[in-house]
């Protein structure tokens, strides 16, 4: 049950300080017109953004249920600096530029509130999946099919929470992944009676281009290294051969998607691109990535089509 004087949810939004998008999240959540006393919101700033720090601790000043703190934290590691600030009986990650809809954080608030019993592992996966069916909710008995069902969404910071009572009986000494300490976090409890993803729509993005969005090695990140949390799970013996091999198919063809925007179509972006070469060949071929780029491509036109068919 709920303890009295507790937030039913944290929000935790770690960020780098990027002004124009941080603070209309933050109206977006505060304009829900939400009983403040449900939920915290937990900022934590691992950016040199003088500006948005002085902006930051002034909205904090007015809404007493914001923490706000700057911190050293280096790179993904800031997620776990908002975590252990974290006070709610739920912590969920929110990215910094995603706006909540109108209704989605009592949307969230109510899940809270239907599973706080059971308490399983939950993944908002905010209409990512394509399901092609009217459930927007599927539930998973074994952790197998749960990472089966996730594929490659895994590495996705915004789906990913964690009950406060589970967060608190972590391991003191628990590796958390440099990259993706959030995979961590959603593939700490392998055992639990119930796994959930939840696929309904909560929340947009606000719009931009990848000029902003990290410098990080592009194609060793989702080519090596996010596979490698993956591989692990196989290696530990907690998912199956057919899962993992699965979950690498979904991944090569998001390296095909992402060759394709970066490499070819040369859309202007912030990450490094240089790894393409070290990193193909270990998990996949250069060859396989480059040839999955012709479904992309098909697939994207016949989006468009569609799209202007239906205006």
């Amino acid at each position: 049950m709920f303890s009295k004087g507790q937030p039913i949810i944290s929000l935790c939004i770690p960020t780098n300080g990027i002004t124009e998008w941080v603070f209309p999240v933050l109206d977006a959540v505060y304009n829900q017109k939400v009983d403040n006393d449900l939920f915290e919101i937990v900022l934590t700033d691992n950016g040199d953004n003088r500006e948005f720090k002085i902006k930051a601790y002034e909205y904090a000043a007015k809404h007493e249920n914001l923490i706000y703190k700057e911190t050293h934290a280096y790179m993904f590691d800031n997620q776990l600096e908002a975590l252990k600030l974290a006070s709610g009986e739920y912590l969920q990650f929110l990215n910094h530029r995603s706006l909540l809809l109108t209704g989605g954080l009592k949307f969230l608030i109510d899940c809270i509130k239907d599973h706080e019993i059971d308490k399983p592992v939950i993944y908002f996966s905010n209409g990512a999946l394509d399901w092609n069916n009217e459930r927007n909710e599927r539930r998973f008995d074994t952790f197998d099919g749960f990472v089966n069902g996730l594929g490659r969404y895994a590495s996705w910071t915004s789906g990913v929470g964690i009950w406060k009572e589970k967060y608190d009986r972590l391991p003191k000494n628990l590796h958390y992944d440099q990259i993706s300490p959030h995979s961590s976090i959603l593939f700490s409890d392998r055992h639990s009676r119930s796994y959930i993803i939840n696929n309904c729509v909560f929340f947009e993005d606000i719009e931009t281009d990848h000029s902003k969005k990290g410098k990080y090695d592009l194609f060793k990140a989702f080519g090596v290294e996010e596979f490698s949390i993956t591989l692990k799970l196989y290696l530990d013996g907690d998912i199956s051969a057919k899962t993992l091999k699965s979950v690498k198919k979904d991944y090569g063809r998001f390296l095909s998607e992402l060759y394709f925007d970066f490499v070819i179509r040369k859309i202007p972006c912030s990450y490094n691109l240089n790894g393409f070469e070290a990193a193909m060949g270990i998990f996949f071929s250069k060859s396989q990535v480059r040839k999955g780029v012709v479904p992309v491509a098909m697939k994207r036109a016949i989006r468009k089509i569609i799209k202007i068919v239906n205006k």
